[in-house]
């Protein structure tokens, strides 16, 4: 038995180490990195939460319209002086046990339709929940997406400052040949292990910026932070047919299909359901009730005999029509006019605020372009620049000054052409979610 428990926990040992390993060279793409935050992200499940609870309330404002039936059971003992539930005479000195029972219901047949628009009032709030979950997992995805192709972007940037790193610190490997030998300039040799030094401090600039936009993936899909995991790269660039032409039509299209213009909408429904409802309080209510009910008195005879004897029953109406409440129902509607008048000015601004972010977008993404391919042809000259100064910098007709200035406007343009080209990338996305082409709908 020892054994066969020793192995078990050997085989649970065997499995958790290959499971960590397995983490620990997984390869996470854009589209697993979106679903894990759909699954584990803070703010995704607290929007569930929410949309859940609204249900609940939905459905209590239904249930609502149901009859409540309550049943009452009580048993009471008397000692001295009291009344003899049978005679109704007082007794002295003497101890009474007796008790009752009864079942009754009630139902209201009419309120001002109070509960009816109430239904409404929260069928209209649980859809706008519902909007506000999907409104809150499209702002996840999109922020996931921008945090992947930062990611991208840091990790490029430091796989091109390694190269260059490497080339400067070749060329130092070998002016160190020359210097020794007494072959070169000094001063050239000194500049030369001095933007080695800054290319080393540079580099290590680039891994801590690429760990920051790593550990910022795993924080929006809420998940431990795992250096070893390798994210997959995007195609070389982004598609450039978009197929928007204008913001006008930019903007009718995410109106219509991002969660944020309906849920904005399906509040402003709902408060103005609030207020008919506040205001149906002024309107008198009637409700209905009946009841069944039977007492005993110990010593009088068999229990169930005097049950059955001393059945009652009753039935009733009540109107109830309000006067004077302390102001309440006035007061109530004030309220209610002041949450209609906020979900109108909510609802107009979320409109302007998305129509010019929709026309942002647009501009955002020419400009991006227009400044990727700029730096292209800026690449190229660079380069070419550089590898002339190189030749001349070799025959000695610059100096190490020149030569650096040269190198560090090639690398500089590198750098920058690797961030525009994920900038693009990024810019396109944007506009695809705007498009209604990144949409991830509510539970």
């Amino acid at each position: 038995m020892f054994n066969y428990i020793r192995y078990l926990i050997c085989l649970v040992v065997i499995l958790s180490l290959a499971n960590q390993v397995t983490i620990a060279q997984d390869t996470l793409t854009l589209e697993q990195c979106v679903q894990l935050a759909m699954e584990q992200n803070l703010d995704v499940q607290q929007a569930r939460i929410r949309t859940e609870s609204q249900g609940i309330d939905l459905r209590q404002a239904k249930h609502n319209l149901l009859p409540d039936l309550n049943a009452r059971l009580s048993h009471d003992f008397q000692v001295g002086r009291n009344i003899d539930p049978e005679t109704n005479q007082y007794l002295d000195n003497v101890t009474t046990r007796s008790g009752s029972q009864g079942l009754s219901s009630s139902m209201v047949l009419f309120d001002g339709l109070r509960m009816f628009r109430s239904i409404t009032q929260q069928a209209y709030s649980y859809r706008a929940t519902q909007l506000d979950e999907q409104y809150a997992r499209e702002q996840v995805a999109l922020n996931v997406t921008g945090a992947y192709i930062q990611a991208l972007a840091a990790r490029d940037v430091v796989a091109q400052v390694d190269s260059l790193t490497a080339v400067t610190r070749r060329r130092v490997e070998r002016s160190t040949v020359l210097f020794e030998q007494g072959a070169a300039s000094p001063g050239d040799y000194y500049d030369l292990k001095g933007q080695y030094a800054n290319d080393l401090n540079s580099l290590n600039d680039a891994k801590n910026r690429f760990n920051e936009e790593l550990v910022n993936l795993f924080r929006l899909i809420n998940l431990p932070y795992n250096a070893e995991v390798e994210l997959t790269s995007l195609q070389e660039l982004p598609l450039d047919d978009s197929g928007v032409s204008t913001g006008e039509q930019l903007y009718a299209t995410a109106a219509e299909r991002l969660g944020i213009i309906k849920a904005v909408e399906n509040w402003e429904q709902a408060a103005r359901f609030g207020l008919k409802a506040a205001r149906s309080s002024y309107l008198p209510s009637l409700a209905v009730g009946a009841g069944l009910g039977s007492s005993y008195i110990h010593g009088n005879g068999p229990y169930i005999e005097q049950v059955q004897d001393r059945i009652g029953r009753n039935l009733g109406f009540t109107l109830s029509i309000p006067i004077l409440n302390r102001l309440q129902v006035r007061n109530n509607v004030a309220r209610a006019k002041l949450d209609l008048l906020n979900a109108e000015n909510v609802a107009r601004a979320q409109h302007n605020e998305l129509q010019q972010t929709t026309s942002q977008v647009l501009f955002n993404l020419d400009a991006a372009k227009e400044r990727y391919t700029n730096l292209v042809d800026q690449v190229a000259h660079y380069t070419e620049s550089f590898r002339i100064a190189e030749v001349r910098f070799e025959a000695g007709a610059i100096n190490s000054v020149e030569f650096l200035i040269a190198k560090n406007k090639m690398d500089n343009a590198n750098a920058s052409l690797i961030i525009a080209r994920y900038q693009w990338h990024l810019r396109q996305r944007i506009l695809a979610y705007y498009n209604g082409e990144m949409l991830v709908s509510a539970r």
